[in-house]
């Protein structure tokens, strides 16, 4: 691939993300689960929870399961993504990885949660377009207020 190729690969990753954090904190889960490969699957190390005994992880495998789960768990919550900073690698043609800084807010009716980290994905182009097959959210920094 020649260098505007990949510029233009990388810009196509650049909006993907912004769809992701758009569609994702408007909850418009139709459009969202358009940025996942059917096959994806989904790890968060530590993430947004009910209450203070629920797990801290998760491990989703689907896009279906992914993005049910996401519009039950976030019903009546607000959220706000900011991802930037990203390493993104072309490995070839329908094959792309990235690395993004980031941070969550999310407010429950149980307390909110700011989150500090990073996103790992891996992509793959389906019929021209670029869909997350991986992702991986990692923290460096959680706070987590709850509620009395």
């Amino acid at each position: 691939m020649n260098d505007e190729t990949i510029r233009d690969e990388i810009e196509a990753l650049e909006r993907l993300m912004a769809d992701y954090e758009r569609w994702g904190d408007g909850q418009d889960w139709d459009k969202f689960a358009t940025l996942f490969h059917e096959d994806a699957v989904v790890i968060f190390d530590a993430g947004p929870r009910g209450s203070a005994d629920a797990p801290v992880g998760a491990e989703i495998h689907g896009r279906a399961d992914f993005v049910a789960g996401m519009s039950a768990s976030l019903t009546g919550v607000q959220t706000a993504h900011q991802f930037y900073l990203p390493e993104i690698t072309i490995a070839d043609e329908t094959h792309a990885h990235a690395s993004w800084a980031m941070h969550d807010y999310v407010k429950t009716p149980a307390g909110t949660f700011n989150g500090w980290g990073h996103i790992h994905h891996d992509y793959v182009k389906v019929d021209g377009h670029w869909q997350i097959l991986r992702g991986r959210t990692t923290r460096l920094i959680v706070d987590e207020t709850w509620n009395a």
